[in-house]
Formats: structure tokens, sequence, C-alpha cells
């Protein structure tokens, strides 16, 4: 590839997530229903044809900008072993759950998907699959602890609130510091 053809596809890549932020825009004011493609291309200074070129539909844009933010969304960063005792596998869960809900990603998601019916049910929950998974690990490791699979779910509805998108409710230090402790002084 030349370096005519690399700037190209540079400027391209950008035009099109700049369209995703301007579309990013409206569905977080507007939600999927309410939104129209008109506003959303003069939010971001295009033409609706070009929209209709690089998205199709307001549906296939709508999924194009939930699937742009969920790839932005970092990987938790929990330890590869479960190792060590409850609380400290707890507490970095927690921690990992503090910098998700405090990152870019996962605020415009949360704007988008408060205001919009349509969203993708199986998707927003995917992004708490790492954290069930080595919650049930930590607590598969408690004597006191009979079903793991159930107690990290319930860890995690504690902490977050809710993992259904449209209900979310901010995650802060507090919340995730009293789900910790419940869980420290019911499973050690």
């Amino acid at each position: 590839m030349n370096s005519l053809q690399l700037r190209e596809d540079s400027r391209r890549g950008k035009r099109q997530r700049d369209m995703l932020w301007a579309a990013s825009d409206v569905f977080a004011a507007f939600g999927h229903d309410l939104a129209n493609m008109q506003v959303i291309a003069e939010s971001a200074g295009v033409t609706k044809a070009t929209f209709y070129a690089h998205f199709g539909d307001k549906a296939q844009l709508f999924r194009a900008v939930i699937e742009y933010w969920m790839e932005e969304l970092p990987e938790p960063s929990l330890p590869c072993e479960v190792n060590g005792e409850l609380r400290s596998c707890l507490e970095a869960v927690a921690q990992a759950l503090l910098q998700q809900s405090m990152h870019p990603a996962f605020l415009a998601l949360t704007n988008i998907l408060l205001r919009s019916n349509w969203v993708p049910q199986k998707r927003w929950r995917q992004r708490y699959r790492p954290y069930q998974a080595y919650l049930e690990k930590a607590l598969g490791q408690s004597a006191r602890c009979s079903d793991p699979v159930r107690a990290a779910g319930q860890f995690l509805l504690l902490a977050v609130g809710n993992l259904d998108p449209g209900t979310s409710t901010l995650t802060d230090e507090s919340r995730i510091a009293a789900a910790v402790e419940l869980f420290v002084q019911a499973y050690t």
C-alpha cells in the first residue's frame, strides 16, 4: 500500500469516526426513535446521502454506533489468575468496574441506551462477562459459597445496580465498596 492510499484510508476512517460521533450525540439527545437521519447528517456536517452510503439505514447506523463504542471499551484489567483472599479479588473487580464506568465509551453507550427503546441486550451484557467469570472463580474458592455463578451475578447487580441497558444507574465508589463488604462478610 502506498502513502497516498494510507492517507486516504486514514481520512476515510476519521470521517467515518466523526460521523459515528455525531450520530452518537444525536442518539444520546433524542434516542433511536426520535433521531432522524437529516439531523444526524447536519450534526456531522455531511449530506444525508453520505450517511446512507456509509451505513445504510438508521437501524444499521445505530448498530454501528453501538458496535463502535463497545469496541472502544477497554478490556477489564483483572489479574490473570484468581489467587489471594476473596477481599482482594472483589476489590480488583470493583476497581475495574469503576474504571469502566468512567470511560468515555461507557458514558457514551449509557447516554445513548438510556434514551433508546431499541437496544441490543445481548451485546450490552457481554461487557460483564469477564467480571462474571473472574468472580465465579474467586467465589468458587470460598467454602461458604455454594453457588459461585449465582453469587457472581448477585455481586455485579449490587455493584452496578442493573445489568440491563436503559435502566442503568451510576456506578460509584460507595455502592461498590458496600458490595465488597457485604460479600466479604458473607463468604469469608
